[in-house]
């Protein structure tokens, strides 16, 4: 069937577990809306259940029905099919449409972009920082990102109608959109994201390993749980991560290393427990603050007004979809992972 028969307002979900569910299960509920969401999934059972729950309007069963006529195809399969998916795609994109991913790095992803995708479509790169133990579309909620930074990542040749639709989705999802460059997005993420993942299964393999498993898990509690909770994720996740992100990964993990010896060196001296309880009490009142209030980015002066309501969203899509605006040149040149400015801003040493 031709793209003339359908509406030409639509927003397309490629992939229809968890994160691709929980979006369109909230875009699908929004009310006014002017918009149709397709979805698209190799899984057969992923599909059915997200079209059962309400997360899309429609199935497609090729990446030509998917996204031809989309003003907007959000990314939302694991990451190491990234270039797969978006060479397959790109043939079917029609011109001044708007391709978005969730993502957990970029650096890679605004290649893969860059390679693949075709001129004349702009790539803004997205990452919710949400997420659940459990996976696929069964688990999927509307309000899975309620409240949510959505970090904003967009290509160098982004149009800034681009970003606006993005943002514009975003913020109906409920998120907060916060802009950060590729470089600076996969180091902090590797820090506050990334490292936790690999310190949750590093503590668990630790005691699961132990000849006093049986015992100690007898009384494990909530302390032992919450701090091994993201070892329950998905594994195909952590490989992309890994893959997309080795060094970063890596430069925090030693990091991590250096302050696990000072704990140490503190706590193997009675004299220094002065200074240890100090440590421990700074880090408490620090924490405390975080969770309180934490800290905000303010979008950049360029960023201009975004539509926050279902039926602005559908017809800025509609309308950008066969325009580029002016490019999004007001922001600065992409940072280098090297650049020597973002190395100093985190902590990173010449040596490293």
């Amino acid at each position: 069937m031709g793209s003339e028969a359908r509406p030409r307002t639509r927003i397309t979900i490629v992939g229809t577990g968890l994160i691709g569910a929980s979006i369109g299960l909230r875009l699908c509920s929004l009310p006014n809306r002017t918009f149709e969401v397709v979805g698209i999934d190799r899984d057969p059972e992923q599909i059915r259940t997200a079209k059962k729950r309400g997360a899309i309007d429609r199935e497609a069963r090729s990446f030509e029905d998917a996204v031809e006529g989309a003003g907007l195809v959000v990314l939302a399969v694991p990451i190491l099919a990234g270039p797969r998916v978006m060479r397959d795609l790109a043939p079917y994109l029609s011109p001044g449409a708007v391709v978005t991913d969730t993502f957990s790095t970029k650096n890679e992803v605004l290649s893969w972009a860059a390679e693949y995708l075709p001129e004349g479509v702009s790539f803004v790169g997205g990452h919710p920082m949400a997420g659940k133990e459990e996976n696929g579309a069964a688990a999927a909620d509307a309000a899975l990102f309620e409240g949510a930074t959505w970090a904003i990542v967009p290509s160098p040749t982004a149009s800034e109608a681009a970003v606006r639709t993005v943002v514009g989705m975003v913020e109906a999802l409920g998120a907060r959109p916060a802009y950060f460059d590729a470089a600076e997005h996969d180091q902090l993420t590797a820090a506050i994201s990334h490292l936790p993942l690999f310190l949750s299964v590093a503590l668990f393999r630790m005691v699961r390993d132990s000849p006093s498993w049986e015992d100690a898990a007898l009384l494990a509690g909530p302390g032992f749980r919450d701090t091994t909770r993201l070892a329950s994720g998905d594994p195909v996740l952590a490989q992309g991560i890994w893959r997309t992100n080795r060094e970063a990964l890596l430069h925090w993990l030693d990091r991590f290393t250096l302050q696990l010896r000072e704990l140490r060196s503190l706590l193997a001296d009675p004299e220094r427990e002065e200074e240890l309880g100090q440590l421990v009490t700074k880090t408490k009142l620090d924490r405390d603050v975080f969770i309180e209030n934490p800290p905000r980015r303010e979008p950049p002066s360029r960023a201009v007004d975004v539509p926050s309501t279902a039926d602005a969203l559908g017809q800025f899509i509609a309308g950008a979809m066969y325009q580029r605006l002016k490019e999004y040149t007001a922001k600065p040149p992409p940072i280098r992972p090297d650049d020597p400015a973002l190395r100093r801003k985190l902590g990173i040493d010449d040596d490293d």
